[in-house]
């Protein structure tokens, strides 16, 4: 039985709703202001525009990934648990949660342990060799084999070593044994973005099974404002987010974990552009491969689709040469539309 599209409620999303007065009082505290609402306020658009970020967007799924998961035999357009999912970008909703503190904490005791292995431990012995290759030349010390046994403390690198092996060795066992306990997200969802309802969802706390899905705000979308911030990185750069914002309660979206902090504003815009086009039910969704096998499903995608004559596998079939002219010009479109 094929899968029906969604239909959207009388309250969805367009661009038009974003036009209207607001009438109330804004209620933010200072410390709210400094957090959550600080930084470059994004216009609205009207109309929406069919823009994507690089990285979180147009790269996001390459084709040959889509047609990877498309010959899976448990594939499925509409998996049994994704109303259930902490994570979701269909057609139906934008929806994100971050991973556990433990996946956390074992990805930071894998990463150490590569890095030591494969960084510090290499340096030390090529470090070593150039001292002994010195001192050969120099004849300070007597032969090669001699100067490269005694240039270092070798105890010191082979614990590095032994200590990296561990970390990594460890970390990665423990992933392949309990993958359920030691990876994976958040029971709960932080927050999401309905395109059927045009709502955005604040969720409670969702690191506690007893409070996930508890919801602490439900807001009309046209009535969040967008922010884009900047924080200095270790190295001083400036480094771009978004903060989606109620302009009346203290009610915020973190846009920074389903689209990332980078170092150019562009991503941002642009990032702020598709989250725009994707609530707007009066056009279709973003023309990224992400969203490809999801078009089917939605009302106003299968109305411009239809209208357009638009290739249903469009990206699906895209040959690896050919995507990567599409990426090229997409990047050459956000500067000229943002920088230009």
């Amino acid at each position: 039985m094929a899968e029906q599209p969604i239909t959207y409620t009388a309250e969805a999303y367009t661009a038009e709703r974003a036009l209207g007065t607001r009438s109330q009082q804004c209620q933010h505290s200072r410390r709210f202001r400094l957090a959550a609402a600080s930084g470059q306020r994004l216009p609205h658009r009207q109309p929406t525009v069919d823009m994507a970020p690089m990285s979180r967007g147009i790269r996001l799924v390459p084709p040959q990934e889509l047609r990877e998961i498309e010959s899976q035999s448990y594939y499925r357009v509409r998996p049994e648990d994704r109303p259930t999912h902490p994570l979701r970008m269909d057609e139906e909703c934008l929806r994100y949660t971050s991973q556990t503190k433990r996946n956390f904490f074992f990805g930071v005791i894998r990463g150490l342990g590569t890095i030591g292995a494969l960084l510090v431990t290499p340096v030390f012995f090529l470090t070593a060799i150039m001292l002994a290759v010195i001192d050969t030349n120099n004849a300070r010390l007597g032969s090669f084999l001699s100067n490269f046994i005694s240039s270092f403390r070798w105890e010191m690198v082979l614990s590095v070593l032994a200590i990296s092996v561990v970390c990594w060795g460890g970390a990665t066992l423990i992933y392949r044994l309990f993958p359920n306990w030691a990876a994976g997200y958040q029971p709960g969802p932080m927050w999401e973005l309905n395109r059927r309802t045009g709502k955005v969802i604040v969720f409670a706390n969702p690191a506690k099974r007893r409070t996930a899905w508890q919801v602490a705000h439900e807001l009309p979308f046209d009535e969040f404002d967008c922010y884009l911030q900047s924080t200095p990185s270790p190295q001083g750069l400036p480094q771009f987010n978004l903060s989606l914002v109620h302009y009346r309660e203290e009610a915020h979206v973190a846009l920074v974990g389903m689209f990332g902090a980078t170092s150019s504003h562009v991503e941002q815009r642009a990032a702020w552009d598709m989250v725009q086009r994707y609530m707007d039910t009066s056009q279709p969704l973003p023309e990224i491969p992400v969203f490809e096998i999801y078009r089917p499903l939605d009302p106003a995608t299968i109305a411009h689709d239809r209208r357009t004559g638009r290739n249903p596998r469009f990206w699906r079939d895209m040959d690896d040469a050919t995507y990567e002219r599409h990426v090229s010009e997409h990047q050459d479109k956000l500067n000229a539309f943002y920088r230009g």
